[in-house]
């Protein structure tokens, strides 16, 4: 399964969770990004990968883990639907949630981005495997 397959399903069960915010992968251009939403925004982005030792002899075959970032921004941080409360939703959600040929999702880390002007930015980390094994030349 490909990096933006597996952004994509992330982005669609977020979105089924979270009706009343904007949900999205990440902005192409991040500083150019205005929350013009009511309530906020649940952005997801790939934050990168790496592989494990080989498996066998004569063929390439990996173990991929994948690491995807949910940013929470908020126009509030303590309130109803503020930046504790989703940030608490996105981890209870997808914390063993399981895409089609991947692993189950595991929450690694949340942080502080930023406030700007009264809206609040908050990350979490999960991170996920698949399989990565070399494709095949027929003889």
């Amino acid at each position: 399964m490909s990096i933006r397959e597996i952004e994509n399903s992330i982005i669609l069960y977020l979105k089924s969770k979270f009706p009343e915010f904007l949900v999205e992968g990440f902005p192409e251009k991040p500083q150019e990004f205005i929350l013009l939403h009511p309530l906020g925004a649940v952005l997801v982005h790939y934050r990168g990968g790496n592989y494990t030792n080989l498996n066998s002899l004569g063929i390439i075959s990996q173990t991929k883990g994948l690491s995807f970032a949910i940013t929470v921004v908020t126009r509030n941080l303590r309130n109803n639907k503020g930046a504790y409360e989703t940030l608490d939703r996105v981890k209870q959600y997808l914390c063993g949630y399981k895409i089609n040929g991947c692993t189950k999702m595991i929450p690694q880390k949340e942080a502080f981005i930023s406030e700007t002007n009264g809206i609040w930015q908050y990350e979490i980390e999960f991170t996920l495997t698949t399989p990565s094994i070399e494709e095949m030349e027929e003889i």
